[in-house]
């Protein structure tokens, strides 16, 4: 069955994370995704964070992760002849994808501009951490910085800690999703109207976005986000993470209703009598006595024996997973999140790597095509614009490939 972007071509120029999981995701989609890479080189994230066999392979876990399904074309974009090798990818292409630094590209040789000459209806998408233009534009950014000029890390941790990032690159991963939204948009309208465009995105604008929720309660109200750790926006005692006998609860009572039935599956019922569990003033009021009374009750079974307990009332209530619990658990598993593919060219194993978030009832997102070693697909793709074996070789041989 067709997926959503077969037929379409996207020259990617990105690198590391939020870049390449845009042009992942529109690979699970059926897009032909050409991912451009310094020769032997190649994309910097190949080598963070990897070992043993992924490292001898320069194709680490966390590149794998977002370059499933693309092919890798290794390219010296400062040689003469990159110009000529680019230029013939982008006559035909839909969609051309970078996050360098701004006018990187550009001064390269490969702007909008002289994509567009090439191609009218290209879809130019640049991601950058704050922006092509403005007094940040020319900034490196990187994840952690994003989060703490985003106001996300101020709104993180708790009076103690004080500030913190989240556990994991969410501006990246973030920045991703939205670049992925931005170039299937842009798609959909060449497709409507034949006409391409430029797309400027920036991480700090998808980490905001992500806020919407604390962003519009500042700008409407003059909320102002407090360090709040576990503990809901609510500022209610019963909606928080607590400790069991072997683990951690996250309990999320913010009703009346809720309250009274979590009274019931503490097995005090005559507490639904009480204004501290009755009224969402009494919860607020009382907070610090209520978290002092659930932390000890909690504690005193294990998270496997509470949960029963608690959906039984209808309390909203999850365990606290780690990631193997979450990423193999019965509910993940049966969706088929994980995507299992060859491992990558020289590699005798199957890997499991991260899908994306929706299943569709025809032309679901996925792939078997396997993260491409460092220039996999450069010969194959040169034959396939119209360069001859001869050509091809002169290009080996002057490294420009």
């Amino acid at each position: 069955m067709a997926k959503a972007f077969e037929g379409v071509r996207i020259i990617d120029f990105t690198q590391v994370l939020c870049g390449p999981m845009a042009t992942a995701q529109m690979a699970l989609l059926g897009a032909d995704v050409i991912k451009i890479e310094i020769p032997e080189i190649g994309d910097q994230m190949r080598m963070l964070s990897a070992r043993d066999v992924w490292a001898d392979t320069r194709c680490g876990p966390g590149f794998m992760g977002v370059n499933y399904g693309k092919r890798s074309l290794s390219l010296d974009l400062k040689s003469p002849e990159a110009k000529e090798i680019v230029g013939r990818l982008a006559k035909g292409a839909n969609a051309i994808a970078e996050n360098f630094k701004p006018g990187v590209l550009n001064r390269l040789g490969f702007s909008y501009e002289w994509a567009k000459e090439i191609q009218p209806d290209i879809v130019y998408l640049a991601i950058s951490g704050f922006g092509q233009e403005g007094p940040l534009s020319g900034a490196g950014a990187y994840d952690g910085a994003i989060q703490a000029m985003s106001g996300m890390m101020a709104a993180t941790g708790t009076p103690e800690t004080g500030p913190l990032r989240v556990g994991f690159p969410v501006a990246d991963m973030t920045t991703g999703f939205n670049a992925a939204f931005a170039l299937a948009s842009a798609l959909y309208r060449q497709k409507a109207t034949g006409k391409g465009q430029y797309l400027d995105l920036a991480m700090t604008d998808s980490l905001l976005s992500l806020q919407n929720y604390s962003v519009s309660r500042y700008t409407v109200a003059g909320d102002v986000p407090e360090l709040l750790g576990n503990n809901s926006p609510t500022f209610q005692g019963t909606s928080s993470v607590f400790p069991t006998k072997d683990g951690f609860l996250n309990i999320s009572v913010f009703t009346d209703k809720m309250a009274l039935r979590l009274c019931d599956a503490l097995d005090h019922p005559e507490w639904k009598d009480e204004h501290r569990w009755n009224s969402a003033e009494g919860r607020t009021k009382d907070f610090d006595e209520i978290q002092r009374i659930l932390t000890d009750m909690l504690s005193q079974k294990t998270t496997a024996e509470w949960l029963p307990i608690m959906e039984a009332e209808g309390v909203p209530v999850a365990p606290v997973n780690n990631l193997h619990e979450a990423v193999y658990s019965e509910q993940v598993t049966q969706r088929n999140f994980l995507l299992e593919m060859p491992a990558p060219t020289g590699i005798d194993a199957t890997v499991q790597l991260p899908g994306t978030s929706f299943i569709a009832s025809e032309g679901s997102p996925g792939t078997d095509r396997s993260p491409p070693r460092v220039g996999e697909h450069t010969d194959e793709i040169l034959a396939e614009i119209g360069f001859s074996e001869s050509e091809i070789a002169d290009f080996h041989d002057k490294r420009v490939v």
